[in-house]
C-alpha cells in the first residue's frame, strides 16, 4: 500500500506553490512601459524627409521618426551589446515554443494567427532593449533602457526564486538552472546601459555625431590597404591551431547578426537541453518507481524474469541517453562555431569573385528572397539547431539501443555462439564485399593505368593501359556489380538518412542533392543572407562610397569658402511630387519629340 501511494503521489505532483510574479504574466503588463519608451524615443528622432503635417505643426519639425532596433551594417561597436539584448530575450523566445499560451477552446485554424499575435507581443516587449542601445540620444536611451531592464531583472528574480526550493515534477531548483543565463544577460545589459550613460555624459555630442558619419569601418580600410600592398612571397609558418582549427583574420569582423545568433543559439540550446534532461530524469524516475511496484507485486508468484529485463531496459535507456546527450550537445556546439568559420570563408569567396564555388548555376536567388532571408536568418538558425539537436539525439539514442540489444548485451550474457551464428555470416559477407571492392580499385590502378610521368606525381595519369584485358575485366565485373548493386543502393539510402539527420541543424550546407538546393529553405535563407551582406558590406565598395562622400564634402566646403558675399535665405515653396513628375515629363517630351510616338498614353486624372 505504501508503494501504491508513492506511485500515485509521483504522478499527481505536489507543486502547490503560487508565484507572486511570473514572467509570462509580466510580459503582458510590460507592453505599457514598452510602448511609452518607443513613443518617447520616436518623438526625439528626426526624419530625413518632410511630410504634409510638418507644415501644420512647425514647432515639431520632422519629428516622430521610425526607430531602428537592429544595426546590422553601419557599425560593429554595438555587436556585443545587441548580443546581450538578444540573450536577455531568450526566455521569451522559448515561450513561443510552448503550447500553454493558446486559449482554451481556440479553433485549430485560428492558432496560426494567435502565434503571429503572440510573436508580435514578444517583439514589442523586447523592442526597448534594442532601440535604447541604438538611439542617437544616448542619455535618454540609457536611462530608459536601464529602468526597463531593471524591471525585467526584478521580475525574473521573483519568478525564479519564488518556488525554486520546493520540489515539483522536475525536481528542485529547476527554474534557477534553466533561467539563470537570461538573468545574467539582463545584468550585463544593465551594465552596458550604465556604461553608455557615463560615456554620453563625459563625451561631447559633437564628437559622437562626427564619429557616426563615417560609412567605413577601420577593418574595412585595412582590408583595402592590404589588397593594394605587394603580396608576401612564400608561405608563412602557421601553428597547429591555425592550420587545423581556426586562423585569426585582423581584416575581417563578424557582423552583429552573427554574434547575436551565436549567443541566442547557445542560450536556447542550454535551456532546451536542460528541459530535456529534467524531463527524461522524471521519466526514468517514474519507470524505476513502476519497476519497484511490479517487483513487489510479482515477487509472490515467482514469475519475475520479465521484471529483471525491465530493470535492465531502464539501466540501458539511462546510460544510452546520457551518452547521446553528450554527443549531440557537443555536435551542436561545434555547429555554432562552424557557422562563423563558414560565414567568413564564403564571404571571402564572394569578395574574390568565386561565386561558382559557393552556388551552382542551377540555383537562383532573387533580390526579394535575399531581403526576406536577412530577416529570417536568426530565427531560422535557432529553430533549425533546436530541431536538429532533438532529431539527432533521438536517432542516436535509437541506434544506441539497437546496438546494445543486438551486439553488446548478448556478449554480456555470454551468448557468444548464438550471436556468432546469427550475425557472423552477415558480418563476414560485408567484410568480403569491402575487400573485393578494395581489390578492384587496386587492380585498376596497378594494371590498367599508364606509369607516372614524373616520380614526384602523387598518382598515375588517367590514361588507360592493357586495354584488351581492361575490356574483359569490365565485362565480367558487370555481372558481379549487378548483384552487389542492391546492397550498394541500400547503403546509399542509409548513408543519406544518417548524414541528413546529422546536418539538419546546419543551414550553411544543403541537405538536398546538387541541382535541388532551391528546395532547401534553410540553405536558401543562408545564401540570400550572404549575397545581401556581400553587396552592402564589401570593403572595396564601402571604401569607394566613402571616397565619393569625402570628395563631395570637400567641394561643398570649398564652394562655401569661395563665396564671400552672404546669400539671402530663399524659402522654396513645397511642391507636390505629382506636379514635379508631370513637369519633368513635359520637359522631356518637348526636348525629345521622337519619344512622343512610342509613349504609352494614359488618361489624365483630375
Amino acid at each position: 500500500m505504501a508503494d501504491d501511494e508513492e506511485f500515485e503521489d509521483f504522478f499527481d505532483g505536489n507543486d502547490t506553490c503560487t508565484k507572486s510574479i511570473e514572467t509570462s504574466t509580466f510580459l503582458h503588463f510590460s507592453l505599457i512601459p514598452s510602448v511609452v519608451i518607443i513613443l518617447i524615443l520616436a518623438c526625439l528622432e528626426k526624419r530625413e524627409k518632410r511630410f504634409w503635417f510638418d507644415d501644420r505643426y512647425p514647432k515639431c519639425p520632422r519629428r516622430c521618426a521610425l526607430l531602428l532596433p537592429l544595426d546590422f551594417y553601419n557599425s560593429i561597436n554595438n555587436r556585443w551589446s545587441l548580443g546581450f539584448a538578444f540573450g536577455a530575450t531568450t526566455d521569451k523566445i522559448m515561450f513561443l515554443f510552448e503550447k500553454e499560451f493558446f486559449p482554451v477552446g481556440l479553433p485549430e485554424w485560428a492558432k496560426v494567427f494567435w502565434v503571429l499575435v503572440t510573436a508580435f507581443e514578444v517583439g514589442i516587449s523586447s523592442y526597448p532593449f534594442f532601440v535604447c542601445l541604438l538611439t542617437k540620444y544616448e542619455v535618454v536611451g540609457a536611462v530608459l533602457g536601464f529602468l526597463y531592464t531593471a524591471a525585467w531583472a526584478v521580475a525574473t528574480i521573483f519568478d525564479i526564486l519564488d518556488c525554486s526550493p520546493n520540489d515539483n515534477f522536475f525536481g528542485k531548483y529547476t527554474e534557477v538552472i534553466l533561467k539563470w543565463p537570461s538573468l545574467l544577460f539582463l545584468f550585463l545589459l544593465l551594465g552596458r546601459f550604465l556604461f553608455k550613460f557615463v560615456k554620453a555624459v563625459r563625451v561631447s555630442s559633437v564628437w559622437n555625431q562626427n564619429d557616426k558619419d563615417s560609412l567605413m569601418e577601420q577593418h574595412q580600410l585595412q582590408y583595402v590597404q592590404q589588397l593594394l600592398r605587394k603580396p608576401v612571397l612564400g608561405n608563412p609558418q602557421k601553428k597547429w591551431f591555425q592550420r587545423k582549427l581556426y586562423q585569426w583574420d585582423p581584416y575581417f569582423k563578424f557582423p552583429s547578426r552573427l554574434i547575436s545568433t551565436i549567443v541566442v543559439m547557445f542560450l536556447c540550446l542550454y535551456m532546451f537541453i536542460g528541459f530535456e534532461f529534467f524531463l527524461i530524469k522524471s521519466l526514468i524516475t517514474a519507470l524505476k518507481t513502476l519497476h519497484n511496484f511490479f517487483e513487489e507485486a510479482f515477487s509472490v508468484s515467482g514469475d519475475a524474469s520479465w521484471v529483471q529485463d525491465f530493470e535492465e531496459f531502464i539501466r540501458v535507456l539511462e546510460a544510452i541517453w546520457i551518452v547521446t546527450t553528450v554527443i549531440a550537445s557537443a555536435t551542436c556546439i561545434g555547429y555554432a562555431f562552424n557557422i562563423l568559420a563558414c560565414y567568413r570563408k564564403q564571404i571571402k569567396l564572394l569578395r574574390a569573385g568565386k561565386r561558382y564555388l559557393l552556388v551552382s548555376e542551377s540555383m537562383k536567388v532573387s533580390s526579394s528572397q535575399s531581403v526576406v532571408a536577412l530577416s529570417k536568418f536568426i530565427s531560422f538558425q535557432i529553430a533549425y539547431i533546436m530541431w536538429g539537436y532533438l532529431i539527432m539525439h533521438l536517432v542516436q539514442w535509437l541506434f544506441g539501443m539497437i546496438f546494445m540489444y543486438v551486439l553488446i548485451l548478448p556478449m554480456v550474457h555470454g551468448k557468444w555462439m548464438e550471436l556468432l551464428n546469427k550475425w557472423g555470416t552477415v558480418i563476414l559477407t560485408f567484410i568480403i564485399v569491402i575487400v573485393i571492392k578494395k581489390i578492384q580499385v587496386f587492380v585498376g590502378g596497378k594494371f590498367f593505368l599508364q606509369p607516372k610521368m614524373s616520380p614526384s606525381d602523387s598518382q598515375k595519369p588517367l590514361a588507360l593501359d592493357n586495354r584488351r584485358i581492361f575490356v574483359n575485366f569490365s565485362y565480367f565485373l558487370f555481372f558481379h556489380s549487378v548483384v552487389v548493386g542492391l546492397t550498394s543502393c541500400l547503403m546509399r539510402l542509409f548513408r543519406s538518412i544518417v548524414i541528413g539527420v546529422w546536418l539538419v541543424g546546419r543551414i550553411d550546407r544543403p541537405v538536398m542533392p546538387k541541382g535541388y538546393e532551391q528546395c532547401d529553405a534553410g540553405y536558401t535563407v543562408w545564401i540570400g543572407m550572404l549575397f545581401l551582406d556581400h553587396y552592402h558590406t564589401n570593403p572595396i565598395l564601402v571604401c569607394f562610397c566613402q571616397i565619393l562622400c569625402d570628395k563631395l564634402k570637400q567641394k561643398k566646403l570649398s564652394a562655401d569658402s569661395c563665396s564671400s558675399v552672404p546669400k539671402p535665405l530663399v524659402i522654396v515653396p513645397r511642391v507636390s511630387s505629382k506636379a514635379r513628375t508631370r513637369w519633368f515629363l513635359l520637359y522631356t517630351l518637348l526636348n525629345n519629340p521622337s519619344v512622343q510616338k512610342i509613349r504609352k498614353l494614359k488618361p489624365l486624372s483630375y
